[in-house]
């Protein structure tokens, strides 16, 4: 219910700082953490910041006191020595802190990492998952921290169902989660990566969709939805969208920009198969991430629908683009009629 405290980990970061807004457009109360210097609270005093280091020995008792919901979003993805840590033993203190404050609702970002390179291209919440006690290379297409995140991160969710029992728990996967800056950016590429990549799959699915979509669940969960002590789990997909590849936008980007970066002469994929084989040195007997298609029906079947849709965000970006055309093409005509 709007004027309830939420609990939102992670809020400085992509996901977060969209969330927080939207709870506080919502009429909720926010506390928010991070792990930087907090920012100030608003004038309306609907919103406290906590600072806190989720990977040390906090006082979490204290952070989701007073919460109806936690939204944990924190995570490490880049420093692997820091993974465990944040992502599976910070996890499960929170969820255990929130559990004994009496937290009704308790939602976790988790990742589709955890499935590793199916060896089906078509992946459910039912398919295989990554082995959690031991990294075993071969299961997964990528980095060694790559790797470890997927490990953590579903290290992350078994955690939370050791702890619950009264909260209602979802655990949502999203795919590759963008802004409107990170559509746009593939124009940043190096051209190598440009011209492998164009193909792909993008699997993107747009920050404020996994923004609405965690609220939704966190109500469904306030109102009374769900078994307490369960762990219901949804993938957070658009793969079956029309246009989903990155050469797909680049066209429509460079129509909108006249932007060269966006030209770029696509290789066949088998090229960028043969590239992670010898990359990763492993047999091709599983997809790579850009093969794999992800279902997003479980939640569309819980009732879920939503808001924006990688369409709008794509028209976003593809505004923003044309309006730095016109301002490009502004100061060029200044610069070309200014007195030398």
């Amino acid at each position: 219910m709007p004027d309830e405290t939420i609990l939102v980990t992670g809020a400085t970061g992509r996901i977060g700082r969209v969330v927080v807004a939207d709870l506080l457009d919502r009429g909720y109360r926010v506390r928010a953490t991070t792990s930087q210097t907090q920012p100030p609270s608003d004038s309306t005093q609907r919103l406290e910041w906590r600072q806190v280091d989720l990977s040390g020995n906090a006082d979490l008792n204290s952070v989701v006191g007073g919460c109806s919901a936690v939204l944990h979003l924190a995570a490490e993805i880049g420093k692997k020595h820091r993974m465990r840590a944040v992502n599976e033993t910070a996890t499960e203190r929170l969820a255990r802190a929130a559990e004994d404050a009496g937290v009704r609702a308790f939602c976790y970002t988790s990742s589709v990492a955890v499935y590793g390179s199916g060896r089906s291209v078509s992946i459910s919440e039912s398919s295989p998952v990554l082995s959690l006690e031991r990294d075993v290379a071969s299961e997964y297409w990528a980095l060694d921290y790559v790797r470890e995140y997927g490990r953590t991160k579903l290290a992350g969710e078994r955690a939370i169902t050791r702890v619950a029992d009264q909260m209602r728990c979802i655990a949502l996967r999203p795919t590759v989660v963008v802004d409107i800056e990170q559509i746009i950016g593939v124009r940043d590429w190096n051209i190598i990566k440009r011209m492998l990549a164009s193909h792909r799959h993008a699997h993107h699915i747009y920050v404020g969709d996994v923004s609405d979509a965690l609220i939704w669940c966190m109500e469904r969960g306030l109102a009374g939805v769900g078994e307490p002590g369960r762990v219901e789990i949804y993938n957070l997909a658009e793969d079956d969208r029309i246009t989903p590849r990155h050469i797909d936008f680049m066209r429509k980007a460079f129509a909108a920009s006249g932007d060269r970066r966006y030209r770029v002469v696509s290789v066949p994929w088998v090229v960028d198969w043969l590239h992670d084989f010898v990359r990763f040195h492993s047999l091709p007997i599983r997809n790579p991430l850009w093969r794999m298609r992800f279902s997003g029906e479980r939640l569309k079947a819980a009732g879920y629908k939503f808001k924006y849709g990688m369409e709008k965000a794509e028209q976003l970006a593809l505004a923003r683009l044309e309006k730095e055309a016109q301002m490009d093409r502004r100061a060029d005509l200044v610069r070309h009629n200014s007195p030398v």
